[in-house]
């Protein structure tokens, strides 16, 4: 029992950090707080939902597709971005959220409010006697690992990793050093997409498509860029592992209408003594 909710959790705190990814990214490079994340992620679900179905296309192919076409979708976001005025992040913040309300009308038209599943791929492993695995959660952990590794090599490791990293740092300075800020914009909201359409495919494969689901997702999202710090993607693994434990122990011992309430008891926590993250090392106070 101990060892299969061990592995439930581990494949749930990988969803988690894959939805959070996409978003930490985004906020880090550009300030634009997306309240819109997670009506993305369930837009990037209906889209492989749809290819599945009328197309008959196989989940893994569904992955690259929707990768694609969210990066696309993420530079139309960027040019909208664009236009938003001082003070930028409070404004982003209103324009998000009404984005958000503009696609959860307009995914409700098109799709209706009935809930909607990809179907799961393949027959559950069976382990142990006690501990059974399914191709859902191995596809959640792999793809989440790879995902993470992939952009913590990205910006440790590359050129192209240093002037982002420079970026969320400090951007007049980024930009006084030569790093073409606004085309650093251009690829975290195309790499923040890609990661947006990676999780869409999954969050439909593990849980039920509805117009109002990306709430959740938003949220999860925020909770975990707080708890990590801006630019922490190795903490981002860590907290979403901690809110999946956290999550899991609370329907356990309390039951499942518990589960919401342990993430937004975390998000109230952390904005009001660690708002800067709780990973996050403090900055030294400047010498007078």
């Amino acid at each position: 029992m101990w060892f299969q909710l061990l592995l439930n959790t581990l494949s749930l705190g990988s969803f988690y950090a894959l939805v959070a990814l996409g978003f930490s990214l985004i906020f880090g490079v550009t300030h634009t707080f997306n309240l819109a994340h997670g009506e993305l992620i369930v837009l990037s679900g209906y889209m492989a939902y749809g290819l599945s179905k009328a197309w008959q296309a196989p989940f893994a192919l569904t992955l690259p597709l929707c990768m694609a076409a969210m990066a696309c979708l993420g530079q139309v976001l960027l040019a909208l971005v664009r236009r938003i005025r001082e003070p930028f992040e409070l404004s982003s913040l209103v324009f998000t959220f009404g984005l958000a309300l503009v696609i959860q009308n307009a995914m409700l038209f098109l799709f209706t409010a009935d809930y909607r599943r990809i179907p799961a791929s393949g027959k559950p492993l069976r382990l142990t006697a006690d501990l059974i695995v399914t191709r859902n959660q191995l596809w959640l952990i792999g793809l989440s690992l790879a995902a993470t590794a992939l952009v913590y090599l990205m910006l440790r490791k590359t050129f192209l990793g240093m002037a982002l990293r420079a970026v969320i740092q400090e951007r007049e300075a980024a930009r006084l050093a030569g790093i073409r800020v606004e085309r650093m914009n251009r690829i975290a909201f195309a790499v923040g997409g890609a990661l947006i359409g990676l999780a869409g495919p999954l969050f439909g494969q593990n849980a039920y498509l509805h117009p109002a689901g990306g709430m959740e997702a938003t949220l999860i999202a925020v909770v975990i860029t707080l708890f990590a710090g801006t630019g922490r993607i190795r903490g981002l693994l860590a907290g979403a592992w901690l809110l999946a434990l956290l999550e899991s122990a609370a329907a356990l011992w309390l039951g499942s209408n518990w589960r919401e309430l342990v993430s937004a008891g975390i998000l109230i926590a952390l904005l009001m003594w660690k708002p800067e993250g709780l990973l996050a090392r403090k900055k030294p106070a400047p010498e007078l």
